[in-house]
């Protein structure tokens, strides 16, 4: 098929974009920089200059190369140019209403974009699926997050032609992560400032970059529409990877903050990740998708990742 993909140089695109390509599918990829271009070449995809917010350049690339799945891979997160956060939220605003706009003015038959699954409402009992609703309710400091992401997923979902596939990936781990020895995660644990919030009970679903690579490669050619969660079958509460984590960096072990302390201090947004998530069931994806995690235990990923001292 032909595929265009916005995100081919992130953290996932990197895979990915490989991966379509060995798959036999014929890719190209948006970029915005000259490096980016070499970078998307060197993978075996046709490289194209723009920009997600230039509505017009990205129309004409899109009704040049005619694809037939639009892949939006996007996020601002490694941005240097301001706040990563609020350029995320640009992106999957303003970004995908473009995005959308370019793949039906192209005539895609797919639009497959990258949603997350860790900002569920936490009201109810157990693992997050499909049909949880997001926590468009969330405290005002998180409600910008939350909000761009039913955005994303609403104009994803809307625009009917082309069909609308909503992956929410878990928290990844890996080079180029959060999660990964060289990450902001590990960097913050070793100046020891993270904390155990309260019980710790906040339960991260982690996904490996190639796993959600395969699972979008799957979705992609399975032709399936609808909101799938993308991660390994048990997430981890914060008291059970951060101590671990701590402890094979050599880092002092994090101490505790009740959740009243922790709210004056940390601020909302960070006691509902650490306290209050519930991490996602992926029973969806495996059944309909017929995908199932390579890497399935976080403490074996974290293992290789964290090696002990």
């Amino acid at each position: 098929m032909n595929v265009f993909i916005a995100g081919g140089t992130g953290a996932i695109g990197r895979h990915l974009v490989p991966l379509l390509v060995r798959s036999g599918h014929r890719v190209t990829a948006l970029t915005r920089s000259a490096q980016g271009a070499a970078a998307l070449q060197a993978m075996g995809a046709t490289a194209v200059l723009g920009d997600v917010f230039d509505r017009a350049r990205l129309e004409a690339h899109m009704a040049e190369f005619e694809p037939e799945v639009v892949l939006h891979q996007l996020t601002a997160f490694s941005t240097t140019d301001g706040d990563p956060l609020q350029a995320t939220i640009r992106v999957r605003t303003e970004g995908t209403r473009n995005l959308v706009a370019a793949a039906r003015a192209a005539g895609a038959r797919r639009l497959i974009a990258q949603s997350i699954s860790f900002v569920c409402s936490p009201r109810h009992d157990g693992l997050a699926d499909e049909d949880t609703p997001l926590y468009l309710d969330a405290p005002p400091a998180m409600r910008p997050l939350v909000d761009s992401i039913a955005t994303l997923e609403a104009e994803t979902l809307g625009a009917v032609n082309p069909i609308g596939t909503v992956l929410r990936y878990g928290f990844f781990y890996g080079a180029g992560t959060n999660f990964h020895p060289e990450g902001a995660t590990a960097a913050a644990i070793r100046k020891g400032r993270l904390s155990l919030v309260g019980e710790g009970a906040g339960r991260y679903s982690f996904i490996g970059l190639p796993d959600a690579a395969a699972a979008t490669l799957q979705a992609l050619q399975r032709g399936a529409g609808g909101v799938f969660h993308i991660v390994q079958d048990a997430p981890a509460a914060l008291r059970e990877w951060l101590p671990w984590v701590a402890q094979r960096l050599g880092a002092p072990m994090p101490a505790s903050l009740d959740v009243a302390a922790a709210r004056r201090q940390l601020g909302d947004t960070m006691v509902y990740f650490m306290n209050e998530q519930r991490g996602a069931s992926n029973a969806k994806a495996r059944r309909e998708l017929d995908w199932v995690p390579r890497e399935n235990s976080w403490r074996l990923a974290f293992d290789a990742l964290f090696p002990p001292r």
